[in-house]
């Protein structure tokens, strides 16, 4: 149980409002699913799934169907339909060590426009093809093949899958959504669905054997249309009961566990100096020749005015899921816009962050350089990447360019040293976070805007990539 204790307090890494966690007195207590975050019910949900209990959608919405699931599972491993808070801990570890064997995490594919599960640990691609992206996980029959195609293609590939299919047959046919699935003479599952995305049809099709019936049914309930929240555990009532089993466990009392959020975020500066009065500071950089400028939405957020490099600016988008913000000045400006980087950024690959970090105290724009340090945020999170080029309250919004001065990303937080070091006794350091390339590209299309798109170019030198960079990166104020 210690070593799941110390797991889980890994991960304990979240600035968030106070949560009751479960008492040692209330571990016989029946479960209620009223006192869990959505994004805890998400992963109870995705472990039963995991264990072949569960085949509804991992959305975090607990109904009667997750309940009886919960009910079904507890039967099942020789317990009884009355689930106890202990009971319920105790599938989460389970559901941790699930999900820790080979790295599932919901990823958005910006291809596709889709979310879905994906392992990141064995995961591998399958025979090659001129329709489809084949991928296979190890040491399993779990099959995937993606691609994007008009309506004729997508009638025949459910056409296939019912006419492949020999029981059990399952068709939703809806203007937007079409699913089809059944169970072959071999005995392996075949499931499609095809979501009308950006003009066409973006099809995942999911194939496995019975023994791997539960990767399936995770994998086919994560799928959402767009940007879909990550499953994972978060801080809250959850790890915070595994905290006090761990402390039972070792007979000793359970010592108090950081604060657990409503909604999990990353324990992270939003990179808005305090000032001392209602001003605050962030970057932005040129993406259209038409004025219009990148931030972070919590940039701009609660600004009665702003100003992008002196010029007053208005808000014309923001996204807060991604912390996106599009901001157009008065005036074109007379620079040229950013290139984005084809590509994503690949790990450990050079990057250069362009800024304006504490403007009131340093004064100028700023450059720092480092790496690509891991392709994922907190927790997984396919939003973010993480980054060790050095950024201070100021550098948010700011551009992340490889060495030919691409943006690749954009810069959104910085891990609190003081947090984790207080959470764990030891100081982290440069573990930086942006929004990765293609969720930039992607806010900006949804909002009119057509970034605009390098080919492969060669390495600049670092001084020619900072003048390059330079141009284009502008001081946002708030007031």
């Amino acid at each position: 149980m210690l070593r799941f204790s110390l797991a889980f307090a890994t991960l304990l890494l979240f600035a968030a409002p106070e949560a009751r966690a479960f008492r040692a007195d209330e571990m016989q207590l029946e479960f209620d699913a009223r006192v869990l975050t959505a994004d805890e019910k998400r992963f109870l949900q995705a472990g039963l799934a995991f264990a072949n209990a569960y085949n509804g959608l991992i959305d975090g919405a607990w109904g009667a169907g997750s309940q009886r699931a919960l009910e079904a599972y507890e039967i099942r491993n020789g317990r009884t339909a009355f689930v106890t808070n202990a009971d319920v801990l105790f599938l989460a570890l389970e559901t941790y060590e699930t999900i820790e064997r080979h790295g599932w995490v919901r990823q958005y594919n910006s291809g596709l426009d889709m979310s879905f599960l994906v392992p990141t640990i064995g995961f591998r691609d399958g025979a090659p093809s001129d329709s489809f992206v084949n991928l296979e996980l190890d040491g399993t029959s779990l099959g995937y093949s993606l691609t994007i195609g008009a309506g004729a293609q997508t009638e025949r590939l459910h056409r296939y899958t019912a006419e492949e299919s020999v029981m059990n047959v399952y068709q939703v046919r809806r203007p937007n959504l079409w699913i089809t699935s059944g169970r072959t003479q071999a005995g392996v599952t075949l499931y499609t669905r095809s979501d009308y995305r950006r003009g066409a049809w973006s099809t995942i099709m999911l194939s496995a054997a019975d023994r791997d019936a539960g990767l399936l049914a995770a994998v086919t309930g994560s799928i959402e249309p767009g940007y879909a929240p990550q499953i994972g555990i978060s801080p809250g009532v959850l790890s915070q009961g595994i905290e006090t089993l761990a402390a039972m466990a070792e007979d000793e009392a359970p010592a108090p566990s950081p604060a657990a959020p409503a909604v999990p975020a990353p324990a992270v500066s939003d990179g808005t100096p305090s000032t001392g009065g209602a001003q605050g500071f962030g970057t932005g950089f040129l993406v259209s020749d038409r004025g219009d400028y990148l931030t972070n939405n919590h940039v701009v957020r609660g600004c009665r005015t702003l100003t992008v490099g002196g010029q007053p600016a208005t808000v014309t988008a923001t996204d807060e899921g991604f912390d996106l913000a599009l901001l157009r000045t008065s005036s074109p400006p007379g620079d040229a816009p950013a290139q984005f980087a084809a590509r994503p950024a690949r790990l450990n690959s050079d990057v250069t962050v362009v800024g304006y970090p504490l403007p009131d105290l340093l004064g100028g724009v700023n450059v720092t350089r480092g790496s690509v340090t891991s392709l994922k945020g907190i927790a997984g999170d396919g939003v973010r990447m993480q980054i060790s080029a050095p950024v201070q309250p100021g550098n948010s919004g700011g551009p992340v360019v490889n060495a030919a001065g691409q943006v690749v990303g954009v810069v959104v937080a910085k891990l609190d040293a003081q947090m984790v070091a207080e959470a764990t006794g030891d100081i982290p350091q440069n573990i930086n976070f942006a929004i990765r390339g293609e969720i930039a590209k992607l806010f900006l299309y949804q909002n009119g805007v057509e970034p605009v798109e390098a080919t492969d170019a060669a390495a600049l030198p670092p001084e020619d990539l900072a003048d390059l960079a330079q141009g284009f990166t502008r001081l946002i104020t708030c007031n």
